[in-house]
């Protein structure tokens, strides 16, 4: 198969596995608010903000993906880098158990939103938290080989049914018990399950692959954590920067702020990790056209990533923007208030950055430019923490302080930075790059966004039930971006579909 049709594939793949991921989402969602009631909003801050220790996670998987695609033709060293990943997240785990144990006893004095009626449930669910945790943690060993043997496919089926199964799980524990502590049950063993399903994927689809810890040398290791510790404080820094945001909410707002928050950003949050999952589709192959010395390969995978990257997004963000209410509406079967609505628009407009520009993200780490990405994402959860607290004296509404720090400091560092640094760090023209990847796309939106205007005004959301308009305007977006922007590409996608 060839690269740009392996590429459109493993996002496709990608795209499916999270779509499943956001449908069981969406239901579980809705499913644990109506059964939990009033504790929801503790459940979504233990549940959300507890998430540091998935700091390590993600730089511990990011490290393995870019490890195996240099090294996937050196099969014994590829497993000693997969054997130390393992060991070192394996520490990492029980050290994150332990933490939830020791902070359960401290977590209804921390959180105003906590009361004393729930203190006793929030206990024994933040230690679930920390078990459910440990078990994603191992997971990234197994995960991110697969990734970096570009096996994107059998890593998101195994994903989906595990998903699958949290979804069967919860439901059924929450008919026989309402608890909160019955849901992150159900997380836990859902997760325990997709460690070992991970696992058992990974050593039949890699041959001779397996964890030898035995064999573990100091300069493996030593590799591991300098390629890791910029991956920790570049992804870290995004997951302590929205954990920490949504524990700010907590301590000084209510539940009800904390509830207001978490359902305004579950879509967003959804399509941001699609984004991602996407674009890390490119930090394998652009890891191995470098190690090759194929630069110019390496700049048209960067424009081809930034192209469907950005389409993609565009048609998704605009839908959402424009169909907020009626879709939140919808998902809970009743009137949703207009501040929800309003920090959900407020949070789709700093995903757009991402959309856009954040193919940048895995490129650099893959040709190996850290530093400036470390220095930046550091940067920017700072900013977002301090701009979060100066807004939260008096200027907004608790659940939006948050949702406008995001959007500003977001556009701040992937809308106008990353994508200035990458072009300045190739040499690449700044408008050969806005002409092959972004003008296609651009046109597709703003061609969108008017003949939706032009609808709305012969066809008044008064006047016609909302379903009709979601409809037509659904149409009309992907007709723009499929006939202006994605021809090719959509081509691609169906041939290596029906190859298959």
């Amino acid at each position: 198969m060839s690269l740009r049709k392996r590429i459109i594939m493993n996002a496709g793949s990608n795209w499916v596995g999270m779509l499943v991921a956001a449908a069981v989402g969406l239901v579980l969602f809705r499913t644990i608010r109506h059964n939990l009631g009033a504790s929801f909003g503790v459940w979504a801050l233990l549940s959300t903000g507890l998430r540091y220790p998935m700091i390590l996670e993600q730089a511990f998987s990011l490290s393995t993906n870019r490890f195996v695609a240099f090294y996937r033709d050196n099969i014994e060293q590829m497993n000693r880098f997969v054997s130390a990943s393992f060991g070192i997240l394996m520490g990492l785990a029980f050290l994150t158990v332990a933490a939830a144990f020791l902070l359960s006893f401290f977590v209804s004095d921390i959180f105003t939103a906590i009361t004393s009626e729930s203190a006793r449930e929030a206990q024994i669910t933040c230690i679930l938290v920390g078990v459910t945790l440990a078990f994603k943690i191992v997971e990234a060993s197994f995960g991110g080989a697969l990734r970096g043997y570009q096996y994107h496919t059998r890593s998101n089926i195994a994903a989906i049914a595990a998903n699958l199964l949290r979804l069967g799980l919860t439901v059924g524990i929450l008919s026989l018990w309402k608890s909160m502590i019955a849901v992150q049950l159900a997380s836990a063993t859902a997760a325990a399950a997709s460690l070992l399903l991970m696992f058992s994927v990974a050593r039949k689809s890699i041959e001779g692959f397996r964890i030898v810890v035995s064999k573990i040398g100091k300069n493996t290791i030593r590799e591991i954590f300098r390629h890791t510790g910029h991956a920790t404080a570049r992804s870290g820094s995004m997951v302590f920067m929205f954990s920490t945001l949504v524990l700010v909410v907590g301590k000084v707002g209510s539940a009800e702020d904390v509830e207001v928050y978490a359902i305004a950003s579950m879509i967003p949050s959804f399509v941001r990790g699609l984004l991602a999952g996407t674009q890390n589709i490119f930090l394998p192959v652009i890891t191995s056209l470098n190690a090759g010395g194929q630069t110019e390969r390496v700049k048209a995978v960067i424009k081809k990533g930034t192209h469907i990257s950005s389409a993609l997004a565009g048609a998704l963000l605009i839908l959402l923007f424009a169909f907020a209410r009626e879709i939140l509406s919808i998902w809970f079967k009743e009137a949703v208030p207009s501040e929800t609505v309003l920090v959900m628009q407020v949070l789709i407009i700093s995903v757009v950055g991402r959309g856009f520009f954040g193919i940048w993200l895995p490129s650099l780490a893959g040709i190996g430019h850290l530093r400036g990405l470390t220095i930046a994402a550091i940067t920017t959860a700072i900013i977002a923490i301090i701009l979060e607290l100066i807004l939260l004296q008096g200027f907004v509404s608790v659940p939006l302080a948050p949702s406008i720090a995001l959007a500003v400091v977001l556009w701040a560092y992937m809308g106008l930075w990353l994508p200035l640094y990458g072009l300045r760090k190739l040499e690449m023209h700044p408008y050969e790059y806005l002409k092959d990847s972004l003008s296609q796309p651009l046109a597709a939106s703003l061609v969108s966004i008017t003949a939706m205007w032009v609808l709305s005004s012969i066809l008044p959301k008064e006047n016609v039930h909302w379903v009709l308009m979601l409809t037509l305007s659904i149409v009309i977006v992907i007709a723009s971006f499929t006939a202006i922007s994605l021809r090719k590409e959509t081509a691609d996608f169906i041939a290596a579909v029906r190859k298959k």
